[in-house]
């Protein structure tokens, strides 16, 4: 379906990345929320108070709506799947939040509804999105830093089990470092070598101070590609980690702080040392985007052609990253038991 006049979003979801998301969806032109729907009435009416939302409706209410065109799915992992479905089945687009399932099956399911309605479907990586990614490519490509032989990628923080952070820790909604910070590791070293790996192996750790926690609390992954080349990303969702990332080369290597949401590169070479810098630009002022602009704008833009698939965050790259953490996940199981 073409058309040039606004499009209508609803959120599903009210948790603090909705809070963030929201912020990127103002800085959007010809973007509107039309409502939200939580878990809860009353939480789903705290955000709409909170955020200038006009309309609370339930999960069902909103895939009824006539003047919804897309849904954002930001709910735990577990109902991504249930809601992303729901939506398709009504006529409605989806984005929906990262880890686009708990596993590869499932987001299968999904682009199969996608594929029946002629709806699009996304899952919501915003690191692909981000202006800074396309000089780090230009980068490699140019062979400013050589053939690229490693990456090395951490994102973690320390969450207190007890101050409302449920889901992170808890096995019935796919809780764990690898599915809520892991896939950026996952997603950034397939832009990074555009393959999937030959081999990819891990170890986690569990209950590490006597919480009783039956999630990964951290996780290193080490991955191969066909060149030899190597991938070590570390998760973790009860150790802070540095949140940045290495590209190491044969001339030279590039250093990305938060690499989840990059604004910069500082870029080593035989011709000395640089730094690149994208920074967010804010269209509304008194909002501070911190980049979700970027993937709600490509989103419309995907809509308003008629696509039902993204030609930046593909089915089939979401795919291989759910596969790959379906693989560390059974690793993993053999020992401690990871959510399923």
């Amino acid at each position: 379906m073409l058309f040039d006049r606004t499009v209508r979003w609803g959120i599903c979801g009210a948790g603090s990345v909705v809070r963030r998301w929201i912020k990127g969806a103002r800085q959007v032109r010809h973007t509107g929320i039309t409502a939200i729907a939580s878990g809860t009435k009353e939480s789903a009416a705290a955000a709409a108070a909170e955020l200038g939302i006009p309309e609370v409706l339930s999960f069902e209410e909103m895939a009824a709506r006539k003047d919804i065109d897309v849904i954002y799915v930001a709910v735990p992992n577990t109902l991504h799947k249930e809601l992303a479905v729901r939506a398709l089945r009504a006529g409605k687009h989806v984005l929906v939040e990262k880890p686009a399932a708990v596993t590869a099956s499932e987001f299968r399911e999904m682009t199969a509804e996608a594929e029946k309605s002629g709806c699009f479907l996304m899952e919501a990586m915003w690191t692909r999105f981000f202006p800074v990614m396309q000089q780090i490519r230009k980068c490699i490509d140019s062979g400013e830093i050589g053939s690229v032989r490693m990456l090395q990628s951490s994102f973690g923080f320390r969450a207190d089990p007890s101050a409302g952070n449920r889901r992170l820790f808890d096995p019935e909604q796919a809780g764990g470092s690898l599915l809520d910070v892991g896939v950026y590791s996952l997603h950034f070293a397939d832009m990074i070598f555009q393959e999937e790996p030959v081999r990819i192996t891990g170890l986690s750790s569990f209950d590490t101070d006597g919480l009783h926690l039956q999630v990964d609390e951290q996780t290193v992954c080490t991955a191969q590609y066909r060149g030899g080349e190597l991938a070590v990303m570390i998760s973790a969702v009860r150790t802070a980690l540095s949140g940045t990332a290495w590209i190491y080369g044969t001339k030279g290597h590039m250093e990305i702080p938060d690499f989840w949401k990059p604004s910069e590169v500082r870029i080593v070479s035989e011709k000395g040392a640089r730094t690149v810098r994208e920074s967010v630009r804010q269209r509304v002022s008194g909002i501070e985007d911190e980049g979700y602009q970027y993937e709600i704008a490509h989103v419309n833009d995907c809509i308003r052609k008629g696509l039902t698939e993204s030609p930046v965050m593909t089915w089939e790259k979401s795919i291989s990253v759910l596969n790959l953490c379906d693989r560390l996940r059974e690793e993993s199981s053999r020992g401690k038991h990871f959510p399923t």
